[in-house]
């Protein structure tokens, strides 16, 4: 059975139709296009990858704060010493002080350079002392390696004392540090009144003589503890 369509009705479904299209094809693209912008973790639903923190090893260290402390510390042949230390930057320490030993009563300062930090850490130290007023007789004995006459006019001799030395040290905590080193300390000193000192051994009235400058190296060893206040 055939119906027929009546062509008025035919044009007004064409119209209709390309109306529909045109009002459903843009909003389609219109969707497609803004889900094509959206970010990948809101397009696809899934969560932001968290933000890791930085590792701490990559971190710059804080800056170096000023450290104060004293030590102690003995040895031979420096003897006793008592100093007060401060550590302006992380690898250098500096100190001053007085010391003790049996030629008699000294001042002394240094320099302690760390060059790196370990559980044992490696440290080099120069000192420079004087002492004031030694054992004239001790100080010759020293020198010869036996007890020697003295002369009776000259028995006490000032006298200084350079120390270069190798060591470890460890620190248990911030504010103690253990320390142990061995060295060579160079010691120098002169006679001014070089005469007295002949005319008393040779019994020979009138003789002059220059001032007498000697030196002489000795190993050093000395272990110590230090203390700091922050």
């Amino acid at each position: 059975m055939i119906t027929s369509v009546n062509p008025r009705s035919a044009r007004y479904a064409r119209a209709l139709a390309c109306m529909l299209t045109l009002a459903v094809v843009p909003g389609a693209q219109a969707r497609v296009q803004e889900e094509a912008d959206m970010p990948a973790s809101e397009s696809e639903g899934t969560e932001s990858t968290p933000v890791t923190p930085s590792d701490p090893d990559t971190q710059e260290p804080l800056p170096w704060k000023t450290r104060f402390g004293v030590v102690a510390e003995a040895g031979a042949p420096e003897g006793l010493g008592l100093s007060a230390l401060v550590q302006p930057m992380r690898r250098m320490r500096v100190t001053a002080g007085a010391s003790r030993n049996r030629l008699g009563f000294g001042v002394r300062g240094g320099l302690t350079f760390i060059p790196f930090e370990l559980f044992l850490s490696p440290r080099v130290d120069i000192g420079f002392g004087h002492y004031f007023k030694a054992d004239y007789g001790a100080l010759l004995s020293q020198l010869h390696g036996q007890s020697t006459p003295v002369a009776t006019g000259i028995r006490e001799l000032d006298y200084n004392q350079v120390t270069g030395s190798l060591g470890l040290e460890y620190s248990p905590s911030r504010y103690v540090t253990l320390f142990g080193a061995v060295g060579y300390s160079y010691w120098f000193a002169s006679v001014r009144d070089v005469a007295l000192f002949i005319r008393d051994e040779a019994s020979t009235p009138g003789i002059t003589a220059k001032p007498l400058a000697f030196s002489l190296t000795s190993p050093v060893a000395k272990l110590g503890l230090i203390i700091y206040f922050n």
